[in-house]
């Protein structure tokens, strides 16, 4: 019956910060544009209703053509995926699809965030008639999950698991902790234990036949009795999951719940920040399926807005900059260890592969892209290997978004919109406000490559300089690489000339709308007018290439470029908030030093003095090359131990109280080691 409630108008919202048209039949690229956005209309249905859905979604991503290709990828295997299964082993929909919609709208309801809470009402409705559940269970669980812990009754308990997952994940990651933790994954094995018949047991069986099969004819028995043989195999598996596969799953829907959470995280920092309206038809069918009380609740919270949002960073954290700038304080950076999942190298694990190369070979493109044609797989490719789909769609979705540089396609610019130097200043603004320890130890790495790059001692195009020429340029763009670190978290008071006008406008909006996203259209118009006047500037100085097709006229076309680069930077923001959680959550460790074979190495040089076994043999260890781990990394290239300290009193509040005080009593040569700041260390 259709609802008697009429979701609330979008009349009286703030307007879209961008035009969302469809792919424009007129550019270069248009049929890849089109058939883009006509998959997204097919695949978004989720294989819940077969028609298309022609989605804003999609008309914003076309904003920046370049990630959605494997956005589609990326977002339908975490979201739709059912269990899927490939050479043997299963490769994504580990976490059942209804316990995902309930995370998905938890974070939308808690975060206010319109769009996701309307379109995941409907396909959470769809995916729960699907699954059996009646409009009644639907309704209760849907219209309480902002009070989950009141009503607890309601849920499964591997649900309430998951929201309280999503409930920390989405505000405060670092308050997850162990116990919580520990509770998850017993309620995922208890349920993986119940769903092992149906959903997962025939692929066993189809390993054991085959295996027996192959046993049988290897020892020259007869196809009758090779078939009998596998079918008896078959037939013998157990019908309780095996313990060591249980584990090994809910390692996997760890990653699938966390990544699904950075999703929706980025999604709704987006959705709100841009204020992306339903679309005109989703109000009549939401009046077509949801109950009442369902789009009665929906329109409580939408018409809040900011209104009672939580908090949605980690609490923050003065460091006594001054008397770190003074040198009065020196601390290393702590090596912490404590992962809450197997972050296993797959260089030494390749015997054990159970993927025929596949999941490997697709994290490839990050173990290369991520780190600029350097072989260096660290955690976080650790970590997608432990979920097949997402190792072959993560790094391809990412990589345009976060480190490409003037793509084009067919004569039509389609990513790389803004600069490299820009987007890592963003990512270090995310990463001190949410004190995420890998990701700001890996990025203070990019930036100060960025700035290299921008001073012509980095990475080609590379200025005609004498040796003595580089070392002055290199000091001046490490001072300024530091003083950036340094400054970034309070941009607005650092001295003149760290950052450019473009870069403060940038860094405030970047801020706004992780901690308070519906306000962050206030800030839009500032960062607009100065990606107005750089663009100009470096169009008018060869510095950039200006896209006028279809013949639009030079007004216009800086215009759309605006529009693409506020597209593009809320994208990274968004994506980056919802990765440093997830790597906070998970506890993903800085990566070691690694060798090729057993020895000495030596620091300088990277050479090894060889152990050689008894046979006078020298060992390799299975890795691929001689590296240094990311700690030894960072000072390598110029980091400085002013820029060290900061991030390590930031992530280690602990340590920065126990400084502070120090400080107030006089002492003026402080210095913390490694060990002893790890001691009381937060990821």
């Amino acid at each position: 019956m259709p609802s008697n409630v009429i979701p609330l108008s979008q009349d009286n919202r703030t307007p879209c910060s961008l035009p969302l048209p469809d792919a424009d039949l007129s550019l270069g690229n248009a049929n890849w544009l089109k058939g883009l956005q006509s998959m997204s209309d097919w695949i978004w249905s989720g294989n819940l209703n077969p028609v298309a859905f022609p989605n804003n979604l999609a008309r914003y991503f076309l904003q920046i053509p370049a990630i959605f290709e494997q956005q589609l990828n990326f977002s339908t295997t975490l979201i739709f995926d059912e269990p899927s299964f490939r050479n043997g082993i299963q490769m994504s929909g580990f976490v059942d699809r209804v316990t995902r919609e309930l995370a998905i709208s938890f974070i939308a309801q808690s975060r206010h965030c319109w769009y996701s809470m309307t379109h995941h009402a409907v396909l959470g409705y769809l995916t729960a008639k699907k699954h059996g559940l009646l409009d009644a269970e639907f309704a209760r669980k849907w219209t309480n999950l902002t009070a989950f812990r009141e009503n607890r009754d309601k849920y499964t308990e591997l649900e309430l698991q998951v929201l309280e997952f999503a409930a920390a994940f989405s505000t405060n990651p670092k308050s997850y902790n162990d116990q919580q933790y520990q509770r998850l994954r017993a309620a995922l094995s208890e349920d993986n234990d119940t769903r092992y018949t149906a959903e997962c047991r025939w692929m066993d069986q189809l390993n054991a036949a085959r295996a027996a099969r192959a046993g049988a004819i290897a020892k020259g028995q007869t196809d009758a009795a090779a078939d009998a043989a596998a079918a008896a195999a078959a037939t013998a598996v157990p019908q309780v999951f095996d313990s060591q596969a249980n584990s090994r799953k809910i390692d996997a829907q760890i990653v699938e719940l966390a990544f699904l959470c950075l999703q929706f995280v980025a999604l709704s920092d987006v959705f709100t920040a841009l204020s992306i309206p339903d679309e005109s038809f989703l109000p009549g069918v939401m009046q077509s399926l949801l109950p009442d009380s369902v789009i009665s609740r929906l329109n409580e919270l939408n018409g809040l807005g900011a209104r009672e949002v939580p908090p949605l960073v980690p609490p923050s954290v003065e460091t006594p900059l001054a008397d770190v700038v003074a040198g009065k304080v020196l601390v290393e950076p702590a090596p912490l260890k404590g992962t809450r999942i197997p972050l296993v190298p797959y260089e030494t694990n390749i015997p054990n592969d159970r993927d025929k190369g596949v999941t490997v070979g697709g994290a490839q493109v990050g173990v290369y892209g991520w780190n600029f044609g350097a072989h260096f797989p660290g955690g976080l490719v650790y970590v997608l290997l432990l979920h097949p789909e997402l190792a072959r769609f993560e790094a391809p979705y990412s990589l345009p978004l976060l480190f490409n540089e003037d793509e084009w396609r067919n004569g039509t610019q389609t990513g790389g919109y803004v600069s490299r130097l820009l987007k890592e200043l963003v990512f270090q603004k995310i990463y001190q406000t949410t004190r995420t320890r890998y990701g700001l130890e890996h990025h203070t790495m990019y930036l100060t490559n960025a700035y290299l790059d921008a001073y012509g001692v980095g990475r080609p195009p590379r200025p005609q300089l004498t040796e003595a020429e580089q070392q002055v340029v290199r000091r001046r763009a490490l001072e300024h690489a530091e003083n950036a670190v340094l400054h970034v978290l309070e941009h607005e008071k650092a001295p003149p000339g760290i950052f450019t006008a473009l870069e403060a406008a940038a860094l405030a909006w970047t801020a706004r709308i992780i901690t308070s996203p519906h306000r962050a259209h206030e800030l839009e118009a500032p960062l607009r007018a100065e990606l107005e006047r750089e663009n100009r500037r470096e169009v008018l100085a060869g510095l950039r290439r200006l896209d006028s097709t279809p013949g639009i006229g030079e007004d216009a076309a800086y215009q759309r470029l605006q529009d693409h680069q506020i597209a593009e930077l809320a994208m990274l923001i968004g994506h980056m908030d919802g990765l440093g959680r997830a790597m906070t959550v998970l506890r993903l460790e800085s990566e070691d030093p690694v060798q090729i074979v057993k020895g000495a190495v030596d620091p300088a040089t990277f050479a090894i003095k060889p152990s050689l076994n008894a046979q006078g043999e020298i060992v390799p260890t299975g890795f691929f090359n001689t590296r240094p781990g990311l700690l030894q990394i960072l000072p390598a290239i110029g980091v400085s131990a002013r820029a060290l300290t900061n991030n390590e009193l930031l992530l280690n509040p602990i340590l920065n109280t126990e400084v502070k005080k120090q400080l107030v009593s006089g002492n003026t040569q402080i210095r913390i080691a490694a060990g002893t700041a790890a001691e009381t260390a937060e990821f």
